[in-house]
């Protein structure tokens, strides 16, 4: 374990820091205006205003089981890390319970509280471990069946949050889906960073000329791919490049000057790593 530690120390205060992000904003926005949430902190809300039973114990055994049920379809690492996420996370919840701003506005409370929870969720995300709870249970669920992991975390989230309407009045729980649509951008924004990167696809029959005029405008290399045609069974070249979100819109107007007759399709890109991005070391 000391030889784990010393070698993932810094994923490991990533995931401190951001638990007990995570942790303030439960306490210092969700309790105070009786908000819930997803996932297992969502259950243990739930728990809280029903039963009156600490959050900070009904998340850490909820966690604790799940992750002893979901164990095998975790990575060695991955485990690892959702074991320290779940425990610190518990360990602040109790330490921030006394934590109250008194704010008893839905509105600051649904978008700050989501905005912070989804900072803390971000730090622990980007380590690669998990809060446990939904997560794990959506990777078993996919483990058996054709649905995505994406998809059972969506919808076993989705289950939690409808299951308030039984113990929350209706605009609680409507202003609870705008907190967890904050959070969702929140995490999204600390994952991808402050200037998220696109991945641009261009099939056109002046590639060459247009891979030499991004280059002179990025800095950038791009490659070039050979696929043929579905239809016409015709060799073509598709031109591959992943830039910054800030340079797509111009991007797009030089492969249009270049040629107005081009295909382009820009997708999304999470994680971009190697030269002149980040050392994958």
């Amino acid at each position: 374990m000391i030889k784990f530690i010393n070698k993932h120390y810094k994923n490991i205060i990533f995931c401190l820091v951001g638990t007990f992000v995570n942790a303030l904003g439960v306490n210092c926005f969700l309790l105070g205006a009786n908000l819930g949430d997803g996932g297992t902190v969502g259950i243990s809300l739930a728990l809280k205003y029903t039963l009156g039973l600490s959050p900070a114990l009904t998340s850490l055994i909820i966690n604790t089981l799940v992750v002893f049920v979901g164990w095998k379809f975790l990575s060695k690492t991955t485990a690892i890390y959702t074991v320290i996420a779940n425990t610190s996370l518990s360990f602040f919840l109790n330490l921030t319970e006394g934590i109250n701003l008194g704010i008893d506005d839905f509105v600051i409370n649904s978008v700050f509280g989501g905005a912070v929870i989804g900072i803390g969720a971000g730090l622990v995300i980007s380590t690669g471990s998990t809060l446990g709870g939904t997560s794990v249970i959506a990777k078993i669920i996919n483990k058996y069946t054709d649905i995505k992991t994406s998809q059972g975390i969506f919808m076993l989230d989705g289950l939690v949050v409808l299951s308030f309407l039984l113990v929350l009045p209706v605009e609680n729980v409507l202003f609870t889906i705008i907190m967890l649509f904050v959070t969702e951008r929140a995490t999204s924004f600390i994952i991808e960073g402050f200037n998220p990167k696109k991945a641009v696809t261009i099939i056109s029959n002046k590639n060459e000329g247009i891979s030499n005029k991004i280059n002179t405008f990025t800095g950038r290399g791009s490659t070039l791919l050979t696929g043929s045609g579905g239809y016409s069974k015709s060799e073509r070249t598709m031109l591959y490049v992943v830039v910054p979100q800030s340079q797509v819109t111009r991007i797009k107007k030089l492969v249009n000057k270049e040629d107005e007759h081009a295909f382009l399709a820009i997708h999304d890109v999470r994680d971009v790593l190697g030269s002149g991005f980040i050392n994958i070391n």
